[in-house]
């Protein structure tokens, strides 16, 4: 018996088995979220670029997923060498409810662990309130690369830890 609770959320490195999960909760809150910030075409590209095998930073990255009663909720991922958060995605169905900021948590401890000083990230404009609740400075708003066909509108922040 591990002594946790079906209600615990529990914060985990990510596997293998884990990518269905991650894509289904990184596509919805894209399409779902992130079209609250960006044009229907973008969100629709961008959605579509994913698939469950586009998870390869779950070998080269810290990646983790936070899970309840055996359900993932979300996932996030740290960029130890970069001193980055790379990303953290909740699903649209379990937003509000802490998640995001428990993986926040969880990455900037594990940044720590790694020696780093500060952390940075290259938000989405939705997510920009979140990591400035968080610490987070806004540094600059920049143009991110996905793919050659398509630049999104992001802020660049940075907190020192």
């Amino acid at each position: 018996m591990s002594g946790t609770t079906p209600d615990e959320l529990i914060i985990r490195r990510a596997t293998l088995e884990d990518r269905q999960a991650i894509y289904e909760i990184q596509r919805s809150a894209i399409l779902e979220t992130c079209r609250r910030s960006y044009p229907e075409e973008d969100v629709t590209v961008w959605a579509g670029l994913l698939s469950p095998d586009s998870y390869h930073a779950i070998h080269d990255r810290y990646f983790v997923v936070a899970e309840r009663g055996g359900r993932i909720l979300g996932f996030g991922r740290l960029d130890e060498q970069e001193g980055e958060v790379e990303a953290i995605y909740v699903s649209p169905a379990a937003e509000r409810a802490g998640i995001g900021s428990a993986i926040l948590r969880h990455l900037e401890a594990r940044a720590r662990e790694c020696g780093l000083k500060e952390l940075k990230v290259r938000s989405t404009l939705n997510a920009e309130s979140f990591y400035a609740r968080h610490g987070y400075q806004h540094l600059a708003l920049i143009r991110y690369r996905l793919v050659p066909s398509l630049m999104l509108n992001c802020v660049e922040m940075r907190k020192q830890l």
